[in-house]
């Protein structure tokens, strides 16, 4: 089913607040300011940009107390339609009508004067937005309570953090009695308990009417607080519908899982034409190189490697290289979530470390930390080591995961008087995924079964 068909059943059904048509947005890339004189001077009309379709042929319609995610890579075009929605940019091409009044979070503190306060910006928007003098002072309260930033509010803006615009910003948003409010990912800032308060306020919001559009790059949030959403990939719309499947053609496309004719994920593969025997020499002989090279950062060269990974640490020891086994095999692609994983790692320690200790910790893709261990928890200790020394450890993790997509997090440090001092810490450095075997949900494959406890006459039967 194409978009536009989509947006025709759509619009058969309930009041439709936002209705886009064939959506087109392009973009003149000059190589220089002076190509771009050239070109308004030039008496033949010559041409030095080039065009650049930032949304192409978008359409969709959204109804009265409707909750739309939108996802996308980045450069997708999600920011640029949300913009579209909002009336800050206009469109090349296409139509778009909105019925309502729009509320928007498209930056965070946009429309705020830094030198002002947070009341001052308040009534001055107030004002603009054309809200009563007598209702100025009920309208700032609200505001005022909603945000909870305490004597921040009397205090200029250019003082905030980031936390503290979120929270005004959000405020001013919502008590302008919206139809339709958009969000980009405003909300990913503040803490975990205004957070809540946001999103139960969007909740509340929706039940009323309310139609939301909010982008956020955590999957998680979108399934949560939206019944649909609305996939972006190169500008165009490649998914809109139930939410849960936009979300798993989003992993798709991010972690590029490549589906059988029968829609079932590749299984654990060994390395094509290979036997038993020579399974083993290729394995055996691969740790040895691993083993004895000198050489660092072999772990580029591997798939499973992943190259947005987060690093932190005072590098007083490094992870300068690691090797991944699943279930002995070196090669390998989308997992059972069966295996028992072995990981080798190797770290140069910069100083003497009397006990160093190694942890890991297992993330979804939206970087929750769904299980991880140390050898503090598990009081192993590992040896001493000296300045300059090489130190090769070995990690086994026993897998039961259901299908998805997980990240492993590495960890270097010592621990002293109860606090952990970080050498090396490698967020999210491999990557892999497991397929859904459609016996479990969740993350993990806990076993569980259920039987009748009553025969066919109705007798219980609590041996059988």
């Amino acid at each position: 089913m194409t978009s536009e068909d989509i947006a025709a059943e759509n619009s058969s059904v309930g009041d439709v607040v936002i209705s886009v048509s064939n959506l087109g947005k392009t973009y003149r890339l000059y190589p220089s300011h002076q190509d771009r004189v050239k070109e308004a001077l030039h008496p033949f009309r010559k041409c030095y940009h080039q065009e650049f379709s930032a949304i192409s042929g978008v359409s969709f319609d959204i109804r009265k107390g409707e909750s739309i995610g939108i996802l996308g890579r980045n450069g997708a075009g999600k920011s640029t339609l949300l913009q579209i929605l909002a009336g800050v940019l206009s469109p090349t091409s296409g139509t778009i009508k909105v019925n309502g009044k729009v509320a928007a979070l498209l930056e965070l503190g946009a429309g705020f004067n830094p030198d002002l306060t947070g009341r001052e910006n308040v009534i001055l928007f107030s004002t603009i937005q054309g809200v009563a003098e007598n209702q100025i002072a009920e309208r700032v309260a609200a505001i005022e309570a909603f945000a909870d930033v305490g004597v921040f509010f009397d205090q200029p803006m250019k003082v905030y953090s980031s936390g503290m615009y979120a929270r005004v910003a959000f405020a001013n948003a919502i008590h302008v009695n919206p139809n339709i409010l958009i969000i980009d990912e405003i909300l990913g800032v503040g803490d975990a308990r205004f957070q809540e308060k946001c999103y139960s306020k969007i909740s509340s919001l929706r039940d009323s009417g309310v139609c939301i559009l909010f982008v956020s790059h955590s999957t998680e949030v979108i399934q949560r607080n939206c019944e649909s959403a609305i996939l972006l990939e190169g500008g165009r719309l490649l998914e809109h519908g139930p939410t849960d499947a936009t979300v798993a053609a989003y992993r798709d496309l991010l972690y590029g899982i490549k589906k059988t004719t029968d829609g079932i994920a590749e299984q654990l593969f060994d390395a094509p034409g290979s036997s038993p025997q020579n399974q083993t020499i290729m394995r055996d002989g691969e740790l040895s190189v691993f083993m004895e090279s000198h050489q660092n950062s072999q772990y580029q060269n591997q798939s499973y490697y992943n190259p947005y990974e987060r690093r932190i640490g005072n590098r007083e020891a490094e992870i300068v290289d690691f090797l991944v086994q699943a279930d002995g095999k070196l090669q390998f692609g989308v997992l059972t979530g069966n295996e028992t994983i072995n990981i080798y790692i190797k770290v140069r320690f910069q100083r003497n470390v009397d006990t160093p200790h190694l942890g890991w910790a297992l993330l979804s893709p939206e970087g929750i930390v769904i299980a991880g261990s140390n050898t503090v928890m598990q009081e192993t200790t590992l040896a001493s080591v000296r300045d300059g020394e090489l130190g090769i450890y070995n990690l086994e993790i026993k897998l039961a995961l259901c299908g998805g997509q997980y990240f492993l997090t590495l960890g270097v440090g010592d621990y002293q008087q109860q606090e952990w001092n970080y050498f090396d810490l490698r967020n999210s450095l491999i990557h892999f995924a497991v397929i859904d075997s459609g016996c479990a949900s969740g993350f993990f494959q806990i076993p569980s079964s259920c039987k009748n406890v009553t025969n066919k006459e109705g007798e219980y039967d609590l041996l059988g």
